[in-house]
């Protein structure tokens, strides 16, 4: 007995390849509920960290002052009570965690050598740093290195105006 090879019709030696539409359509629907749910979750954590990041450059602006308010009360060699010096002048400095510290009635000046040093930030190195000057009151503004607008994700850090004074931190992070 011989082996003998039958040929069935073309149609049925073909293989299925590929998918139908049908499938590829449930794919894509299933991909469009998962992005549309998954989504705005990242974008929040993305906002959340901005905010969070700035909360700690806040809180390390209120524990950098007090520190070299405390230096600068103990030292025989600081005046709390010394206004700021003219221009971009050191006037009344002092030295903390081996950083020169620019002073403004004891408390670090709201520049780069006052407060951005005392908390070792520079502009342009995760954060933006410029200025401001906003119902009379001068000072540093600080925002994450990001595309943010004035006003929104940022702090901001104004020098005593007089002695005996504190400085002005004000927390803007309800649009980060």
């Amino acid at each position: 007995m011989k082996n003998r090879l039958v040929s069935l019709p073309n149609a049925q030696h073909a293989k299925q390849h590929g998918f139908t539409l049908i499938e590829l359509v449930v794919v894509i629907i299933i991909l469009g509920v998962l992005a549309a749910v998954a989504a705005p979750k990242f974008i929040s954590l993305k906002s959340d960290a901005y905010a969070s990041s700035m909360q700690g450059v806040a809180a390390a602006i209120s524990s950098g002052k007090t520190m070299v308010y405390s230096a600068c009360v103990i030292s025989t060699s600081c005046d709390e009570t010394a206004p700021a010096g003219g221009g971009n002048g050191s006037g009344n400095s002092i030295t903390v965690e081996g950083e020169v510290v620019i002073l403004a009635y004891g408390y670090p000046r709201h520049t780069a050598t006052g407060i951005a040093r005392m908390i070792n930030i520079t502009d342009g190195v995760d954060f933006e740093i410029t200025t401001y000057n906003s119902s009379g009151r001068t000072g540093l503004r600080i925002r994450p290195d990001a595309d943010y607008d004035a006003n929104k994700c940022e702090i901001r850090y104004s020098q005593p105006l007089a002695a005996g004074e504190e400085p002005l931190i004000e927390v803007y992070i309800d649009e980060c």
